[in-house]
């Protein structure tokens, strides 16, 4: 469903910042539930923009912010689980990369094992990203268990 962000400042009267917003309850449940559209709407663009990059660092920051609103510690296994990937081989170059570009923190505990972070200080535009992910996102592995479920 198109709904176009000109039209959603039009209808509540958004684009005129001199006028106070003013919703009775039945326009403000309407309010919310075309916000809402626009969230989803938003979040298909960052899902169809992370599928683009061959180096899969978008669905990287993708499944880690959706996997920061559940749990606390995060480590490679959980993010390659999250995107529903075999092997480990195929993200290494994307989590250098998000590393390198300052997206991603990575604190070393052993060889084996990191905590993987948003890098939230020097990114905070990546919050309201983290929230609109955690909210609408369904990981491949979500996705995976719904189908499981609807076939038995």
């Amino acid at each position: 469903m198109i709904f176009p962000f000109k039209e959603f400042l039009k209808k509540y009267g958004l684009e005129d910042l001199e006028n106070s917003l003013v919703l009775d309850p039945s326009i403000k449940i309407e309010f919310l539930k075309d916000l809402n559209k626009i969230m989803k709407i938003i979040n298909k663009i960052f899902d169809k923009l992370t599928n683009i990059s061959s180096l899969r660092g978008g669905q990287i920051l993708m499944a880690l912010a959706k996997l920061e609103t559940l749990e606390e510690v995060i480590n490679k296994a959980d993010i390659m689980r999250s995107l529903n990937i075999d092997r480990r081989e195929k993200l290494y170059h994307a989590f250098d990369y998000l590393k390198e570009q300052n997206y991603i923190e990575i604190i070393e505990k052993s060889p084996k094992f990191h905590i993987i972070k948003l890098n939230i200080d020097n990114n905070p535009d990546l919050l309201l990203f983290k929230e609109i992910v955690g909210k609408y996102w369904r990981s491949p592995e979500e996705n995976k268990l719904k189908v499981n479920k609807w076939r038995k």
